[in-house]
């Protein structure tokens, strides 16, 4: 859980906050809600790893309690079974609204974002590693999204999307296939952004 949550927060720092202060480096991101609401999660991801008892249970009332400041003060839900890599970082925060699907590592997220199970489908969507969801985007159903994906603001995404490719629409059209600056910027090769 530790190590899942340092990763969380030095993805963070060093993708929206290299140019920012110590203070806001190291203080200031405990504040943000879309932090508070990844560590409750990590949190209660990893309570689920204990089995049922009277310790499991204990252990579940401050997720409880978190989960709650989360979804009523901060609008974000992201059920503890939902299964996140390292990275996951909620840029902007209100309307999110997270299934209990799979997400790779270095996934970003911004406000008003759904990503949902439909009923009826077989699986909750599945997103692959270094994945920009834009404000307002909407993930739907059993689709797979690749690696290296950027989903365009407000674009509806119903049918699967391959690797490196930038999608945008309603429903999502892919509009480039050679997305890969988020992977080059992880690798430090483009400081300009």
């Amino acid at each position: 859980m530790f190590d899942l949550i340092a990763g969380d927060l030095k993805f963070k720092q060093d993708w929206f906050l290299s140019q920012k202060s110590w203070f806001v480096k190291n203080i200031r991101i405990f504040l943000e809600p879309g932090t508070i609401a990844t560590v409750v999660f990590r949190y209660g991801n990893w309570t689920r790893s204990f089995k049922f008892t009277p310790l499991r249970f204990l252990l579940r009332i401050p997720y409880i309690l978190g989960k709650m400041v989360v979804v009523l003060g901060f609008g974000i839900y992201i059920p503890s079974k939902a299964k996140i890599g390292k990275g996951f970082t909620i840029h902007n925060f209100s309307g999110i609204f997270i299934s209990e699907g799979e997400m790779g590592e270095n996934v970003i997220v911004f406000q008003g974002v759904t990503i949902g199970h439909l009923r009826g489908q077989p699986h909750p969507p599945k997103i692959g590693s270094n994945v920009l969801i834009a404000a307002g985007a909407k993930v739907l159903g059993s689709v797979t999204i690749g690696n290296n994906v950027v989903i365009g603001a407000n674009s509806v995404v119903i049918n699967d999307i391959p690797d490196n490719c930038t999608v945008m629409g309603n429903p999502a059209r892919v509009i480039s296939k050679e997305t890969n600056w988020m992977s080059e910027k992880i690798a430090g090769k483009d400081d300009n952004y």
